[in-house]
């Protein structure tokens, strides 16, 4: 049974080829197992932003690329990644919903989660497995990366000496580096030069690191109907980011309630609550906004040797998107 997405992605003249992505999630994830389906799609079905994929293929497209049936197979290869680590990141953390739904943790078990995870893996590299080494490779890289950010940021949960810049190479290796991965993986396939190729891995990796710091802005800021989870999430789960870390630079009381919560190993609401307020009061979100510009402005600057045709412009539209979103 094919499900369908339930949030419509990003569209930058690419909207035939982001159908026929979430076509191929749906086929890569049918198996005689239900419970690998369902759950599969579970996640899947859920929505996001489809922001590797958009990113994989309007790099392609920016470089001339022609044939959208290898690049829609290798950006669906992608999302698939995307939602293992979705998968594992909530199994991790305890995570209760996710985009609104409850976990695929919470509601198959941890069992059947950590072998969904590993399932929608597998099923990622049958598709990559079919293109040549150099796409092999930068895959694996990438997935590489994912699992040492897992790893780096779990070292840190609950504690209280997360550094910017710690959080920076979470941020890097977690988010950023599938995304650069993805962008090299379209400019490679179009055929693109060397530097082409270097040029939107660049990008990627600083609108990767621009879209993790509004992330973890909105988790203070953002609509939690809209959302799907409660503000001040990432505090409850233990975890110091850059508008908590910005924050306890400004005042003992902030410092000290926020260190409190971050180490404890369930806070209450009010106690989270207030940590939030008093994040939002401190002035920390206007400056995580200043560095999420910055990264932005970074990335639109990799851009400026690309021909000027709709989908380099679509690359450019989408980092104001990514600084410009609220949930």
């Amino acid at each position: 049974m094919r499900h369908c997405m339930t949030t419509k992605p990003w569209d930058f003249g690419i909207q035939d080829e982001l159908r026929r992505v979430d076509e191929k999630l749906s086929d890569m994830v049918q198996s005689e197992e239900s419970v690998l389906t369902d759950a599969a799609m579970h996640v899947i079905s859920a929505g996001g932003k489809r922001l590797r994929p958009t990113v994989t293929i309007l790099s392609y497209r920016a470089l001339g690329g022609k044939d959208t049936d290898r690049i829609v197979d290798i950006a669906a290869a992608f999302e698939l990644i995307h939602s293992a680590t979705l998968i594992h990141d909530d199994i991790n953390d305890g995570g209760s919903t996710r985009r609104g739904r409850e976990s695929v943790y919470k509601k198959w078990g941890l069992h059947d989660a950590i072998v969904t995870g590993d399932f929608l893996f597998v099923k990622a590299f049958r598709i990559g497995g079919v293109f040549d080494k150099v796409i092999v490779e930068t895959t694996a890289d990438a997935c590489a990366a994912l699992a040492e950010g897992e790893v780096l940021q779990n070292r840190f949960r609950h504690r209280k000496d997360l550094t910017v810049d710690a959080y920076l190479r979470v941020a890097e290796r977690k988010t950023a580096m599938p995304i650069k991965a993805g962008a090299m993986v379209g400019g490679y396939l179009a055929g693109g030069s060397a530097n082409d190729i270097q040029t939107l891995g660049s990008y990627g990796l600083d609108l990767g690191i621009a879209f993790q710091i509004i992330d973890d802005i909105l988790d203070f800021t953002g609509d939690e109907d809209r959302l799907g989870k409660m503000v001040g999430n990432d505090l409850k789960e233990g975890h110091l980011t850059l508008p908590s870390l910005l924050a306890i630079k400004s005042s003992e009381e902030a410092r000290k309630a926020i260190l409190d919560v971050v180490s404890q190993e369930n806070p209450s609401s009010d106690e989270v609550r207030r940590c939030t307020e008093l994040v939002i009061k401190s002035g920390a979100i206007e400056k995580a906004k200043g560095m999420g510009e910055y990264y932005g402005m970074e990335a639109l600057g990799h851009l400026g040797c690309l021909l000027g045709n709709e989908y380099s412009k679509g690359l450019r539209n989408l980092v104001s998107r990514v600084l410009g979103r609220d949930f």
